[in-house]
């Protein structure tokens, strides 16, 4: 049964789904096919237990139907029907979570009966849910829209034509204004994501009227409206990249408004932000590490930086980074603490492993990091180049010369061998490989030679430059 789609699909419950799903299909008005309701208990049950064996269909099928003999047809379509109703109970979920949906809902239902008598309760109860409406991403001035057309609707201009009063009514603006706040706000988010991954591979796709949306976005009646403004800095942190008022603009509109966006949009536009400080301190700007130290303090704060209440190991790992090259170190080790029992179990241990170890070697407690870093499953390239990297530098700084001889000699034919990285990474890579040989060579060498060799590092692409110049100066310093 665990290959089915339907097992499948409910081992996706939480807990309370499968509770919420079972009293949807106890409701007659939702489900009447009571072979239903016996499958999902079974189906339930044998999820909640979770066992790793199997539970066989034709041991289900005769739970359910008792003496009658196994028809793989007709499970089949059972299946299929329980599938349907878990649909159909995902898509009332999300109606239930979104009141302004309902309410909308209701202005047609009593536009199309001619309910005259709930005009004015209906009219007042969804301008009531509007005015209580906390998030206002690009969605919300939809909804506004269809409210305020519906609403247009209910007025019956038509019959009350002659009335002066009746026409001063007419919400023709606001109809037309939420319409356009909409769609200026979805142009701009999915231009930004355009220009995002336009980044990474050439797209070639035109976005019609877009000079004429930002022309419009940039004026000042739009100011106000969180989701044109927010996607206004992000278009121009990427086409104006060395302009940082668009940064710290953008910065500020997400401190006032990130909150009222829905999690997954909040989480788009934090990584909009973040890629830009990241890209900066790629260009030399280290000033954008405490701005990236921020920012990610603003993601565990609003939970944006998890995903189905996880944080990826490699987002975990980038965390620990930052802050330690800013020596936050008490910081560090309360997060690590804190946040590591978010990480998938599969990958869990093997990142605090890594990233404990990472905390020693920021705090040049190199003996301990030997230790720790051989516990880590080299199971991903660049988590396992860094660990290797580490390793080369603490045999260094304990001056275990010839163990770090033997080891930059594996660490290279591993790279040789490495096919899951870039060229340009591999290169990096063997340049520390090579200065760092340099270093071990060079320990009684004439000064004029390690004056060459820190040119040498200065002008190269090799990770680790700022240790490898930090060693080559110690050299200096020591034969003077």
């Amino acid at each position: 049964m665990k290959d089915t789609k339907i097992y499948d699909f409910l081992s996706q419950f939480s807990a309370t789904e499968l509770n919420r799903f079972n009293r949807y299909l106890e409701s007659p008005y939702h489900n009447r096919n009571q072979w239903c309701k016996s499958l999902f208990s079974i189906l339930e049950s044998h999820i909640r237990s979770e066992v790793e064996s199997d539970i066989d269909k034709q041991l289900v099928y005769h739970k359910i139907f008792e003496t009658e003999a196994y028809d793989d047809k007709r499970f089949r379509k059972l299946c299929s029907d329980l599938l349907d109703l878990g649909e159909s109970y995902l898509a009332l979920e999300i109606y239930q979570s979104n009141p302004l949906h309902q309410a909308n809902y209701l202005l047609q239902a009593v536009h199309q009966r001619q309910l005259e008598k709930m005009y004015n309760s209906a009219t007042n109860s969804v301008k009531n849910l509007s005015a209580k409406q906390f998030q206002r991403p690009a969605s919300y001035y939809y909804y506004q829209y269809e409210i305020e057309k519906n609403l247009y609707k209910l007025q019956n201009l038509e019959v009350k034509r002659a009335s002066k009063n009746s026409i001063q009514l007419i919400n023709l603006t606001e109809i037309v204004n939420n319409l356009d706040y909409f769609y200026i706000s979805e142009k701009l988010k999915y231009y930004c994501s355009l220009l995002s991954w336009n980044k990474i591979v050439s797209l070639d796709h035109k976005i019609l009227f877009i000079d004429e949306i930002i022309q419009i976005a940039e004026k000042e009646e739009f100011k106000h409206i969180p989701p044109i403004a927010i996607y206004l800095k992000i278009y121009y942190t990427y086409i104006e990249f060395e302009n940082e008022e668009h940064y710290f603009d953008l910065k500020k509109l997400i401190t006032l408004n990130l909150d009222i966006f829905p999690i997954d949009e909040a989480k788009d536009i934090m990584d909009s932000v973040i890629n830009y400080t990241i890209q900066k301190q790629n260009k030399g700007n280290s000033s954008y590490a405490q701005e990236l130290f921020d920012l990610y303090k603003i993601t565990l704060e609003k939970e944006t930086i998890f995903i189905n209440d996880e944080i990826s190991p490699w987002s975990f790992k980038n965390i620990v980074t930052n802050s330690l090259r800013l020596k936050e170190f008490e910081w560090t080790e309360n997060f690590i603490k804190d946040y590591s029992n978010k990480i998938n179990a599969t990958y869990r241990q093997n990142a605090i492993n890594y990233n404990i170890a990472t905390l020693n070697f920021y705090k040049k407690d190199f003996k301990k990091v030997i230790p720790q870093l051989q516990t880590v499953q080299y199971d991903e390239a660049y988590y396992g180049m860094d660990s290797k990297s580490q390793l080369l530098i603490s045999y260094y700084e304990l001056k275990e010369f010839e163990v770090l001889s033997s080891f930059c000699d594996s660490f290279r034919i591993n790279l040789k061998r490495n096919k899951s990285i870039s060229d340009y990474n591999k290169k990096r890579y063997q340049m520390l490989i090579y200065f760092t040989k340099k270093l071990i060579n060079s320990q009684e060498n004439e000064n004029s030679k390690i004056i060459k060799l820190k040119e040498e590092i200065k002008n190269s692409i090799c990770v680790n430059k700022n240790w490898l110049l930090e060693k080559v100066d110690e050299l200096l310093y020591n034969l003077k």
